[in-house]
Protein backbone atom coordinates (compact mmCIF):
# COMPACT_ATOMS: atom_id res chain seq x y z
CA UNK A 1 0.00 0.00 0.00
CA UNK A 2 1.60 3.24 -0.88
CA UNK A 3 1.08 6.41 1.64
CA UNK A 4 -0.50 8.87 -0.45
CA UNK A 5 1.32 11.53 1.34
CA UNK A 6 4.30 10.75 -1.00
CA UNK A 7 2.14 11.32 -3.40
CA UNK A 8 3.19 14.71 -5.53
CA UNK A 9 3.44 16.32 -8.54
CA UNK A 10 6.14 17.60 -11.22
CA UNK A 11 6.43 20.52 -12.75
CA UNK A 12 4.01 19.29 -15.90
CA UNK A 13 1.32 18.32 -13.07
CA UNK A 14 2.52 14.31 -13.99
CA UNK A 15 1.67 12.36 -10.45
CA UNK A 16 5.01 11.43 -9.17
CA UNK A 17 5.30 8.55 -6.19
CA UNK A 18 7.76 8.21 -4.42
CA UNK A 19 10.43 5.10 -5.36
CA UNK A 20 10.20 3.27 -1.68
CA UNK A 21 12.40 0.91 -3.09
CA UNK A 22 15.51 3.46 -3.37
CA UNK A 23 15.21 4.18 0.21
CA UNK A 24 15.02 0.57 1.65
CA UNK A 25 17.95 -0.36 -0.42
CA UNK A 26 20.21 2.08 1.05
CA UNK A 27 19.09 1.35 4.68
CA UNK A 28 19.66 -2.21 4.26
CA UNK A 29 23.01 -1.72 2.60
CA UNK A 30 23.87 0.73 5.11
CA UNK A 31 23.08 -2.24 8.51
CA UNK A 32 24.53 -4.28 6.66
CA UNK A 33 27.76 -2.40 6.58
CA UNK A 34 28.07 -3.38 10.11
CA UNK A 35 28.63 -7.04 9.59
CA UNK A 36 30.32 -6.09 6.91
CA UNK A 37 32.89 -3.65 8.75
CA UNK A 38 33.25 -5.94 11.67
CA UNK A 39 35.05 -8.66 9.66
CA UNK A 40 37.39 -6.48 8.10
CA UNK A 41 39.34 -6.79 11.39
CA UNK A 42 40.14 -10.39 9.81
CA UNK A 43 40.72 -9.47 6.68
CA UNK A 44 44.13 -11.18 4.83
CA UNK A 45 44.93 -8.40 2.56
CA UNK A 46 45.19 -4.96 4.24
CA UNK A 47 45.05 -3.47 7.81
CA UNK A 48 41.98 -1.73 9.38
CA UNK A 49 41.33 0.19 12.84
CA UNK A 50 41.64 -3.14 14.67
CA UNK A 51 43.11 -5.97 13.01
CA UNK A 52 43.02 -9.52 14.42
CA UNK A 53 44.67 -12.77 12.50
CA UNK A 54 43.26 -13.46 8.83
CA UNK A 55 39.96 -15.35 9.16
CA UNK A 56 39.32 -16.56 5.22
CA UNK A 57 35.58 -16.89 5.91
CA UNK A 58 34.95 -13.89 7.32
CA UNK A 59 37.41 -12.26 4.42
CA UNK A 60 35.06 -14.54 1.44
CA UNK A 61 32.15 -12.49 3.14
CA UNK A 62 33.99 -9.05 3.02
CA UNK A 63 34.90 -9.93 -0.64
CA UNK A 64 31.66 -12.02 -1.33
CA UNK A 65 29.55 -8.51 -1.08
CA UNK A 66 31.98 -5.82 -1.67
CA UNK A 67 32.06 -5.40 -5.67
CA UNK A 68 28.42 -3.86 -6.01
CA UNK A 69 28.30 -2.54 -2.74
CA UNK A 70 29.06 0.99 -2.41
CA UNK A 71 29.05 1.06 -6.38
CA UNK A 72 25.41 0.43 -6.14
CA UNK A 73 24.90 3.58 -3.86
CA UNK A 74 25.89 5.71 -6.08
CA UNK A 75 23.85 4.78 -8.74
CA UNK A 76 21.23 5.10 -6.32
CA UNK A 77 22.69 8.96 -5.11
CA UNK A 78 22.58 9.64 -8.92
CA UNK A 79 17.97 8.15 -9.23
CA UNK A 80 17.49 10.21 -6.28
CA UNK A 81 19.36 14.07 -8.02
CA UNK A 82 16.98 13.20 -10.15
CA UNK A 83 14.09 12.82 -8.39
CA UNK A 84 15.70 15.87 -6.37
CA UNK A 85 15.99 18.31 -8.70
CA UNK A 86 11.99 17.83 -9.82
CA UNK A 87 11.62 19.57 -6.69
CA UNK A 88 14.15 21.95 -5.89
CA UNK A 89 16.17 24.23 -7.91
CA UNK A 90 19.73 24.34 -8.79
CA UNK A 91 20.58 26.79 -5.64
CA UNK A 92 18.49 25.31 -3.18
CA UNK A 93 19.73 21.59 -4.25
CA UNK A 94 23.22 22.76 -3.58
CA UNK A 95 22.33 23.54 -0.22
CA UNK A 96 20.58 20.54 0.17
CA UNK A 97 23.99 18.99 -0.74
CA UNK A 98 26.02 21.27 1.76
CA UNK A 99 23.35 20.78 4.64
CA UNK A 100 23.31 16.58 4.11
CA UNK A 101 26.79 16.02 3.54
CA UNK A 102 29.00 18.51 3.63
CA UNK A 103 28.14 19.37 7.63
CA UNK A 104 28.07 16.24 8.40
CA UNK A 105 31.24 15.12 6.90
CA UNK A 106 33.24 18.07 8.82
CA UNK A 107 31.36 16.77 11.98
CA UNK A 108 31.98 13.62 11.26
CA UNK A 109 35.30 13.74 10.93
CA UNK A 110 36.38 15.78 14.14
CA UNK A 111 34.21 12.79 16.04
CA UNK A 112 33.45 9.59 15.04
CA UNK A 113 36.65 9.26 12.66
CA UNK A 114 38.57 10.75 15.25
CA UNK A 115 37.69 8.40 17.65
CA UNK A 116 38.56 5.43 14.90
CA UNK A 117 41.99 6.80 14.66
CA UNK A 118 42.35 6.99 18.30
CA UNK A 119 41.83 3.75 19.47
CA UNK A 120 43.71 1.84 16.07
CA UNK A 121 47.01 3.94 17.63
CA UNK A 122 46.29 2.21 20.86
CA UNK A 123 45.81 -0.54 19.43
CA UNK A 124 48.66 -0.59 16.84
CA UNK A 125 51.27 1.77 18.17
CA UNK A 126 50.53 1.35 22.01
CA UNK A 127 49.71 4.83 22.06
CA UNK A 128 48.62 6.09 25.48
CA UNK A 129 47.85 9.51 25.56
CA UNK A 130 44.54 11.00 26.35
CA UNK A 131 41.63 11.29 23.34
CA UNK A 132 42.13 15.13 23.65
CA UNK A 133 46.14 15.27 23.37
CA UNK A 134 45.77 13.02 20.09
CA UNK A 135 43.71 15.40 18.19
CA UNK A 136 47.94 16.35 17.70
CA UNK A 137 48.54 13.02 16.17
CA UNK A 138 45.65 13.50 13.96
CA UNK A 139 45.56 16.54 12.79
CA UNK A 140 49.46 16.86 11.91
CA UNK A 141 50.20 13.52 10.24
CA UNK A 142 49.31 12.50 7.29
CA UNK A 143 50.17 8.97 5.49
CA UNK A 144 48.21 6.88 3.26
CA UNK A 145 44.65 7.89 4.25
CA UNK A 146 43.91 5.02 5.72
CA UNK A 147 43.96 6.01 9.48
CA UNK A 148 44.86 2.79 10.70
CA UNK A 149 48.48 4.70 12.19
CA UNK A 150 46.03 6.65 13.72
CA UNK A 151 46.90 9.89 11.37
CA UNK A 152 44.23 11.78 9.94
CA UNK A 153 41.70 10.13 7.47
CA UNK A 154 38.66 10.64 6.23
CA UNK A 155 37.93 6.58 7.36
CA UNK A 156 34.49 5.65 5.88
CA UNK A 157 32.95 9.31 5.38
CA UNK A 158 35.40 9.14 2.04
CA UNK A 159 31.74 8.22 0.80
CA UNK A 160 30.14 11.19 1.49
CA UNK A 161 32.94 13.15 0.38
CA UNK A 162 32.91 12.11 -3.09
CA UNK A 163 29.22 11.96 -2.95
CA UNK A 164 29.42 15.74 -2.34
CA UNK A 165 31.76 16.37 -5.03
CA UNK A 166 30.38 14.47 -7.50
CA UNK A 167 27.05 15.73 -7.09
CA UNK A 168 28.72 19.27 -7.58
CA UNK A 169 30.18 17.86 -11.06
CA UNK A 170 26.84 16.33 -11.81
CA UNK A 171 24.97 19.64 -11.74
CA UNK A 172 27.43 21.39 -14.13
CA UNK A 173 26.82 18.21 -16.29
CA UNK A 174 23.11 18.54 -16.02
CA UNK A 175 22.73 22.21 -16.70
CA UNK A 176 25.21 21.83 -20.00
CA UNK A 177 23.27 18.71 -21.13
CA UNK A 178 20.04 21.43 -20.38
CA UNK A 179 21.23 23.84 -22.15
CA UNK A 180 22.50 21.72 -25.52
CA UNK A 181 20.17 18.89 -25.34
CA UNK A 182 17.54 19.72 -24.07
CA UNK A 183 15.80 16.47 -25.15
CA UNK A 184 17.88 14.02 -24.78
CA UNK A 185 16.28 10.93 -22.91
CA UNK A 186 17.34 7.15 -22.18
CA UNK A 187 13.73 6.15 -21.71
CA UNK A 188 13.67 3.42 -24.94
CA UNK A 189 17.29 2.56 -23.73
CA UNK A 190 17.14 -1.49 -24.25
CA UNK A 191 18.30 -3.98 -21.97
CA UNK A 192 21.45 -4.85 -23.62
CA UNK A 193 22.38 -1.06 -23.66
CA UNK A 194 22.19 -1.17 -20.20
CA UNK A 195 24.27 -3.97 -19.60
CA UNK A 196 27.00 -2.64 -22.38
CA UNK A 197 26.84 0.71 -20.48
CA UNK A 198 28.35 -1.19 -17.94
CA UNK A 199 31.98 -0.33 -19.26
CA UNK A 200 31.69 3.49 -18.61
CA UNK A 201 33.05 3.92 -15.03
CA UNK A 202 35.70 1.65 -15.29
CA UNK A 203 36.84 3.70 -18.40
CA UNK A 204 36.34 6.35 -15.73
CA UNK A 205 37.92 4.73 -12.79
CA UNK A 206 41.65 5.78 -13.50
CA UNK A 207 40.53 9.21 -12.82
CA UNK A 208 41.56 10.65 -9.85
CA UNK A 209 41.61 7.05 -7.89
CA UNK A 210 43.16 7.26 -4.51
CA UNK A 211 44.28 3.47 -3.39
CA UNK A 212 41.02 2.02 -5.01
CA UNK A 213 38.02 4.64 -4.08
CA UNK A 214 37.84 6.79 -7.37
CA UNK A 215 36.17 9.71 -8.19
CA UNK A 216 35.64 9.08 -11.77
CA UNK A 217 33.92 6.29 -11.44
CA UNK A 218 31.86 7.65 -8.74
CA UNK A 219 31.31 10.43 -11.20
CA UNK A 220 30.16 7.76 -14.48
CA UNK A 221 28.37 5.62 -11.76
CA UNK A 222 25.82 8.59 -10.34
CA UNK A 223 25.68 9.92 -14.06
CA UNK A 224 24.20 6.59 -14.60
CA UNK A 225 21.95 6.86 -12.12
CA UNK A 226 20.35 10.21 -13.42
CA UNK A 227 20.15 9.28 -16.55
CA UNK A 228 19.50 5.72 -17.15
CA UNK A 229 18.28 4.22 -13.78
CA UNK A 230 16.07 6.64 -12.71
CA UNK A 231 13.96 5.95 -16.57
CA UNK A 232 10.97 3.35 -15.15
CA UNK A 233 11.11 2.13 -18.65
CA UNK A 234 14.66 1.09 -18.24
CA UNK A 235 13.54 -0.50 -14.28
CA UNK A 236 11.07 -2.11 -15.44
CA UNK A 237 13.39 -4.20 -18.29
CA UNK A 238 15.72 -4.67 -15.46
CA UNK A 239 12.96 -6.53 -13.10
CA UNK A 240 12.03 -9.13 -15.72
CA UNK A 241 15.92 -10.62 -15.53
CA UNK A 242 16.69 -9.47 -12.12
CA UNK A 243 16.89 -12.81 -10.91
CA UNK A 244 19.61 -14.06 -14.14
CA UNK A 245 21.14 -10.66 -12.84
CA UNK A 246 21.56 -11.30 -9.39
CA UNK A 247 22.65 -15.20 -10.11
CA UNK A 248 25.81 -13.59 -12.81
CA UNK A 249 26.49 -11.51 -9.60
CA UNK A 250 26.67 -14.49 -7.15
CA UNK A 251 28.74 -16.63 -9.07
CA UNK A 252 31.57 -14.20 -10.25
CA UNK A 253 31.76 -12.78 -6.63
CA UNK A 254 32.05 -16.78 -5.84
CA UNK A 255 34.42 -16.96 -8.01
CA UNK A 256 36.72 -13.69 -6.89
CA UNK A 257 36.44 -15.09 -3.16
CA UNK A 258 38.05 -18.61 -4.57
CA UNK A 259 40.95 -16.87 -6.43
CA UNK A 260 41.24 -13.94 -4.36
CA UNK A 261 40.87 -15.71 -0.89
CA UNK A 262 41.47 -19.56 -0.50
CA UNK A 263 43.99 -19.10 -3.35
CA UNK A 264 45.55 -16.21 -2.49
CA UNK A 265 46.47 -15.05 -5.44
CA UNK A 266 45.77 -11.08 -5.62
CA UNK A 267 47.22 -10.01 -8.71
CA UNK A 268 45.64 -12.28 -10.75
CA UNK A 269 44.14 -10.04 -13.99
CA UNK A 270 40.91 -11.95 -13.22
CA UNK A 271 40.21 -10.72 -10.18
CA UNK A 272 39.19 -7.21 -11.85
CA UNK A 273 37.26 -9.20 -14.29
CA UNK A 274 35.46 -10.91 -12.04
CA UNK A 275 34.99 -7.83 -9.47
CA UNK A 276 33.57 -5.50 -12.87
CA UNK A 277 31.03 -8.16 -13.67
CA UNK A 278 30.11 -8.80 -10.03
CA UNK A 279 29.69 -5.46 -9.76
CA UNK A 280 27.81 -3.97 -12.61
CA UNK A 281 25.48 -7.20 -12.34
CA UNK A 282 25.01 -6.93 -8.64
CA UNK A 283 23.40 -3.05 -9.79
CA UNK A 284 21.20 -4.87 -12.26
CA UNK A 285 19.89 -7.17 -9.88
CA UNK A 286 19.61 -5.30 -6.94
CA UNK A 287 17.78 -2.20 -7.93
CA UNK A 288 15.43 -4.30 -10.62
CA UNK A 289 14.87 -6.69 -7.87
CA UNK A 290 13.91 -4.15 -5.10
CA UNK A 291 11.94 -2.38 -8.08
CA UNK A 292 9.40 -5.25 -8.43
CA UNK A 293 9.40 -6.34 -4.71
CA UNK A 294 10.45 -3.86 -2.38
CA UNK A 295 8.70 -1.00 -3.36
CA UNK A 296 6.99 -0.80 0.37
CA UNK A 297 6.66 1.61 3.43
CA UNK A 298 5.75 1.01 6.81
CA UNK A 299 6.75 2.80 10.29
CA UNK A 300 10.24 0.38 10.44
CA UNK A 301 11.49 1.48 7.19
CA UNK A 302 10.95 5.12 7.73
CA UNK A 303 12.51 5.06 10.95
CA UNK A 304 15.42 3.28 8.93
CA UNK A 305 15.47 5.57 6.07
CA UNK A 306 15.25 8.75 7.81
CA UNK A 307 18.22 8.01 9.74
CA UNK A 308 20.14 5.91 7.42
CA UNK A 309 22.92 8.81 7.09
CA UNK A 310 23.28 8.69 10.54
CA UNK A 311 23.59 5.29 11.12
CA UNK A 312 26.56 5.26 8.12
CA UNK A 313 28.30 7.91 10.24
CA UNK A 314 27.98 6.45 13.28
CA UNK A 315 28.37 2.57 12.85
CA UNK A 316 31.79 2.38 12.41
CA UNK A 317 33.17 3.85 15.72
CA UNK A 318 31.24 1.74 17.39
CA UNK A 319 32.56 -1.54 15.48
CA UNK A 320 36.16 -0.32 16.92
CA UNK A 321 35.59 0.59 19.88
CA UNK A 322 33.55 -2.67 21.02
CA UNK A 323 36.45 -5.05 18.84
CA UNK A 324 38.54 -3.23 21.26
CA UNK A 325 37.57 -3.83 24.49
CA UNK A 326 35.32 -7.45 23.42
CA UNK A 327 39.42 -8.80 21.96
CA UNK A 328 40.15 -8.26 26.02
CA UNK A 329 37.94 -10.37 27.45
CA UNK A 330 37.25 -12.89 24.40
CA UNK A 331 39.21 -14.51 22.32
CA UNK A 332 37.11 -17.28 20.02
CA UNK A 333 36.95 -15.61 16.76
CA UNK A 334 33.21 -15.83 15.80
CA UNK A 335 32.18 -15.27 19.61
CA UNK A 336 34.15 -11.70 19.06
CA UNK A 337 32.43 -11.28 16.02
CA UNK A 338 29.04 -11.64 16.86
CA UNK A 339 29.61 -9.57 19.58
CA UNK A 340 30.96 -7.20 18.10
CA UNK A 341 27.60 -6.72 15.24
CA UNK A 342 25.23 -6.79 18.19
CA UNK A 343 27.06 -3.92 20.85
CA UNK A 344 27.90 -2.02 17.26
CA UNK A 345 24.49 -2.49 16.35
CA UNK A 346 22.58 -1.80 19.66
CA UNK A 347 24.71 1.31 20.33
CA UNK A 348 24.63 2.93 17.03
CA UNK A 349 20.81 2.67 17.19
CA UNK A 350 20.98 4.29 20.49
CA UNK A 351 23.48 7.32 19.39
CA UNK A 352 20.97 7.77 16.61
CA UNK A 353 18.15 8.23 18.88
CA UNK A 354 20.49 10.58 21.14
CA UNK A 355 21.47 12.77 18.14
CA UNK A 356 17.77 12.66 17.27
CA UNK A 357 16.13 13.59 20.63
CA UNK A 358 19.15 16.54 20.48
CA UNK A 359 18.20 18.06 17.68
CA UNK A 360 14.34 17.79 18.66
CA UNK A 361 15.34 19.72 21.56
CA UNK A 362 17.26 22.93 19.79
CA UNK A 363 14.38 23.16 17.19
CA UNK A 364 11.85 23.67 20.08
CA UNK A 365 14.88 26.48 21.60
CA UNK A 366 14.41 27.89 18.38
CA UNK A 367 10.83 28.31 18.38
Amino acid sequence: MVDSSHIKCDEDGDVMKRKYYIDNIRWIFILLLIPFHAAMAWNGWEGNYIWFEPCKPLSAFVIFVDPPYMATLFVLAGMSIKFSLKKRSSKQFLMERVHRLLVPLLVGIVTVVAVMTYYADRFHNGYRGSFLSHYKVFFTHISDFTGYDGYFTPGHLWFMLFLFLVSCLVLGVIGLQKRFLPDLSFENCKLIGVILIGVVPEIFAPVLDFGGKSIGRSFALVLLGYYIFSEETVIHRMEKYAGIFLGITAVSSSCLVILFVFLENQTSVWNTIFCDISQWFGILGVIGFAGKHMNWNNKVTQYLSKNSFRIYIVHFMWIVISQYYLSQVVSEIYLLYALSVISALLLTLFTVEVIGWIEKMIKRDRK
